[in-house]
Order: C-alpha cells, then structure tokens, then sequence
C-alpha cells in the first residue's frame, strides 16, 4: 500500500534526494535527472516504507525507463503533481506484478542471489511478474518461486545475464537484424559450395564480425543469439587462419549456414 501527502514546493527538501535506485544509498548514486521548478503546483510525498526494498527498485527502474522526473527520501518517492497520473499508473503495474503471491501449499524454491544488484533484481522481478510467475524474495535477499516454475524462471534468468553482458555491443532494428543474417546466410551458403569463393570468403568476415559485435535485438533470445555471435566469430577466426583446414571452414560455414537459414 502506497501513503501519499502533498505539499507546496518549498516544503519540498531534495537536497539529499536519491535518484534512480532507492535500494543504494544516496552516496552511490548518480543524479540521473532534476526536479521541475514550478512555484505553482504541488508536490506528492508518495511513502513506501511498507513495500520491499525490491519493489521500490522495480519502480525506480520503471520511473526512469518512462522519464519521469523524480526523487528519493529515503522510501519515500517525490514527484510533482503534472506527472501524478504517470506515477499512478506505475505504482499500479508493480502492485499488480506483486500481487502474484506463492501458494504455501506448493513446493518452494530459492535462487541464491549473491552478486546481483538492486537493479538487476529491479529488472528479473519485473519479467517475472510480467511472464505471471508468483515470486518474491526473502530475507537475505534469495529469489523464491515455486519448484514447478523452476525451468521457466532459469530461462529468465539466463536471458537477463545474457541481455546483461550485451552492454557495449552494437544495437540492431528488426530491419537491420534481419538483413544481417540474410547477408550472413548468403556468404555460409557460398562457403558451402566453395571455401574460396571470394564473395563468400569476403561476406563471411564482414557480416560476421559486425553479428559477432551485435547486441540481441528484440524478439531473439539472448541465449540464441549468443549462439549465433559465437558461431560467426569462429567461422571468422578460422578464415582469417593460416592453419585451419577447408573441411573446417566448409563444416562450420555449413553449420551456420543451416542455423541461419531457419531464420530468414
């Protein structure tokens, strides 16, 4: 349940105001926007203290995503009155998300979350609650779901990392994504008749290192699209190799072109 209060702006004392994740600490974080100065609205006080530090995570994400102007006190989130119907409308997705409770009566479950960030659990919970997974996280901060969601939270999981470490990577459209593998598929598809067909030779190092360098673009899993990078890397490295083989390069080129061609 969110309490919310509002106040005139000079009531409003945002010196020590968090931006972004509240779950870190003022010190640690990087003002990522300013509050709006307007002498003539009023300012909400929306206090979250009864919410886990999780879901106040998930809305900080969520709050920045969509660029709404905010600030922290501590649990309790600030934001002017203009933006209060995108605020509302926020809270109300991360309530529904967490309104997915686990069942006591079904077998449990828990993910050691060692390592992770605020941010990065902000962003697992939210594909959680948006995939319908019931979950929460205890204590210590361990993700605890149902045995027989097992599977489909490790899928999750493993997508977010993958996405995690895409960080850097160039970003494809659809459009660009899709001429890239119909541009790859074309040059294995010359390498499966001939290893030195220059065409082929010439396409396979070009639009391979540009999918090798390619961060997962929408509708591809990561962990497939990784499989793709790491097939094109190989396939370049092996050209560009005074030591391989034709029957490696022609294996591999036949391997990828298979691959690709069920998705152009």
């Amino acid at each position: 349940m969110a309490f919310r209060f509002r106040s005139k702006q000079q009531d409003i004392q945002d010196d020590n105001a968090v931006y972004g994740d509240p779950s870190e600490s003022s010190e640690d974080t990087v003002e990522e926007g300013s509050l709006e100065d307007d002498e003539e609205g009023e300012w909400l006080a929306i206090e979250l203290h009864e919410w886990a530090s999780e879901t106040r995570s998930m809305l900080a994400q969520l709050l920045l995503a969509d660029g709404v102007v905010h600030s922290w006190q501590g649990t309790t989130l600030l934001a002017h009155e203009s933006v209060e119907t995108e605020v509302d409308a926020l809270i109300e997705e991360v309530e529904k998300a967490e309104a997915r409770e686990l069942d006591p009566e079904r077998p449990q479950l828990a993910f050691e979350m060692d390592g992770w960030s605020g941010s990065l659990q902000a962003q697992l919970s939210e594909r959680l609650g948006s995939a319908g997974v019931p979950h929460e996280f205890d204590s210590d901060g361990d993700l605890i779901c149902h045995e027989d969601d097992e599977e489909h939270v490790e899928l999750l999981i493993e997508d977010l990392l993958a996405r995690t470490a895409d960080s850097g990577l160039e970003e494809l459209d659809g459009l660009e994504a899709n001429n890239l593998l119909s541009a790859l598929f074309e040059a294995t598809d010359r390498l499966r008749r001939d290893v030195h067909d220059s065409k082929g030779v010439l396409g396979a190092v070009t639009h391979g290192q540009r999918l090798a360098a390619s961060a997962t673009p929408f509708g591809f899993s990561a962990t497939g699209w990784n499989s793709l990078r790491e097939a094109a890397d190989q396939l370049v490295d092996l050209i560009e190799s005074e030591d391989a083989s034709d029957i490696e390069i022609s294996d591999l080129a036949i391997r990828l072109r298979d691959t690709l061609q069920r998705l152009v």
